[in-house]
């Protein structure tokens, strides 16, 4: 377990993002209008942007205030994951836009909410190591809230590759 303070810290050095969950926080759409093309970027793309920005994944770029924001204001919900990165917001915006859409057992095609952290939690738990390694791509590590704390569980590429295979199949990702 780590500290606010210690995400913090990310932000100041510029290499704190988050992936906001609309879903839940409906002021999520209008911070990121707020912060800008340059600082936030809905991780739909054309026709699912448009008529699902309500309740769509948002990449932001964190910085000291937006921070402040989410640990006084979302911290309680589930607002989303932390993301420590040392790349764009594009690169990582096209990272993650891999992970959107998975394939269920009868082949259809599932939105996958890999940054609602109560989803994230269980997902990465049930990867092998190549998952992980896939998974984490160009990130440094992942950080998702504790209510009992109010610190946040950070976890590295290191740390969630030892994780045994579930005994039950999960969804597949689509190249």
């Amino acid at each position: 377990m780590t500290s606010v303070s210690h995400i913090r810290q990310w932000a100041d050095r510029g290499r704190l993002f988050a992936i906001l969950d609309a879903t839940d926080v409906p002021e999520v759409p209008l911070r990121a209008v707020a912060l800008g093309d340059s600082r936030a970027t809905s991780l739909y793309k054309g026709r699912a942007e448009e008529d699902l920005s309500a309740i769509a994944p948002f990449l932001v770029q964190v910085d000291s205030n937006t921070l402040d924001w989410i640990s006084g204001d979302l911290w309680p919900d589930p607002w989303g994951i932390f993301v420590l990165a040392d790349v764009t917001l594009e690169q990582l915006r096209t990272h993650f836009r891999q992970f959107l859409i998975v394939r269920g057992p009868a082949d259809e095609s599932w939105y996958f909410r890999f940054y609602d952290p109560r989803v994230f939690s269980k997902y990465i738990d049930t990867c092998t190591a190549d998952e992980v390694a896939e998974f984490f791509g160009p990130v440094l590590a992942f950080a998702i809230t504790d209510l009992a704390t109010y610190g946040v569980r950070v976890l590295t590429r290191a740390a969630t590759s030892t994780q045994k295979l579930p005994s039950t199949p999960h969804a597949e990702f689509r190249a």
